[in-house]
């Protein structure tokens, strides 16, 4: 177990992921709110461990679940650390070996079990064949190998030169995919993978779209949130002057309205919901925003994509969420898996 004590306080090591080119900002967010942790580096610039420092465990994990930083995607605890081995034999003999100290966590559950390794890494599997070692140990102590919906996640992530195995309940990863990173089914008709984006905010922010009855979609073009919200049922208010794509123009719950952003003006409380993936100045784009909060009922909910400028992501954040707040309340502040040089913002009309 890579644990060891601090007075009579219990110290975990976790690994964790950011997305590729953020691991710095991620982690000096955790250098910002955990006491006394001791924070290295792994693939340079993706993934990274820390410890829980100064904080209990389960208090630390409930703190990160209750406000999620910004830039952590996944994390898992390091139960079992290794040097990583190219020999399969020798390998497949450590999966196992872990596997079979899981017990009694394992037995009548649920588990899903995710292998992933960086780039260049002497790990002799792939993610099946790894899965495959551990599941059938995960069978024979009574547990129930899944794929989605775990009551357990075994999490085995090897290096260039470490293998990190542990066991973790879903919740306390932060995500239940690999790397916290989820993966959408494109379909033949999908007009634009930024929808994958909105997808994604769902369920991150926990916020079903269905539940809406009419969005306004800044920036739409060429309709990719769009077709999301269609296909949960919504009505849309589709606000650009490019075209929007030809599967969409006689939608019938579709208003196409080809205009800039910020000619516009609507009727207080015309929408229930605001989404805006717009690639300009995100000081701009908050200012349009802001002008159109008055055509949202109150209580509407916004999802907003913001772009980092200049590589100053706290300092981008830490203005736009200011300048957000005069009219809206700032719920949560995420940079998803399908994000770039930017962050996704679920807001809520004042």
């Amino acid at each position: 177990m890579d644990r060891s004590w601090k007075g009579d306080e219990q110290m975990t090591t976790y690994a964790a992921t950011a997305n590729p080119g953020f691991a710095p900002y991620a982690m000096e967010e955790i250098r910002r709110r955990i006491p006394g942790t001791k924070v290295s580096g792994l693939a340079p610039g993706e993934t990274f461990t820390f410890t829980n420092g100064d904080v209990e465990p389960e208090a630390l994990l409930k703190d990160l679940r209750k406000q999620e930083p910004v830039f952590l995607r996944h994390l898992f605890p390091i139960e079992r650390e290794l040097d990583v081995s190219a020999d399969p034999g020798e390998t497949s003999k450590a999966l196992r070996d872990y596997a079979a100290t899981l017990g009694e966590r394992v037995r009548g559950a649920k588990v899903a079990i995710q292998v992933r390794k960086e780039q260049h890494s002497p790990f002799p599997f792939g993610s099946a064949e790894g899965r495959d070692e551990v599941a059938g140990v995960v069978r024979e102590l009574g547990g129930e190998p899944v794929a989605r919906e775990a009551d357990w996640i075994v999490s085995i992530y090897a290096t260039k030169k470490k293998l990190f195995m542990g066991c973790s309940k879903p919740r306390d990863n932060l995500s239940d995919w690999p790397g916290g990173a989820p993966r959408f089914r494109k379909d033949e008709g999908m007009i634009s993978r930024a929808a994958f984006k909105l997808l994604e905010a769902e369920k991150a922010f926990g916020l079903p779209l269905d539940r809406f009855s009419h969005a306004l979609d800044l920036g739409a073009a060429p309709g990719g949130w769009t077709s999301v919200l269609l296909e949960r049922g919504l009505k849309v208010t589709a606000v650009d002057p490019a075209e929007m794509d030809p599967s969409l123009e006689m939608h019938p719950r579709l208003r196409h309205i080809r205009r800039n952003a910020a000619e516009m003006s609507f009727p207080p409380g015309s929408f229930d919901l605001l989404v805006c993936d717009m690639s300009w100045d995100p000081h701009h784009t908050c200012n349009i925003v802001n002008e159109l909060a008055d055509a949202l009922s109150a209580g509407a909910s916004g999802i907003i994509t913001l772009k980092l400028m200049y590589r100053k992501p706290f300092q981008s954040i830490q203005e736009l969420t200011k300048e957000y707040g005069r009219r809206f309340d700032i719920l949560q502040v995420k940079q998803l898996f399908h994000n770039r040089e930017e962050v996704t913002m679920w807001v809520k009309r004042k």
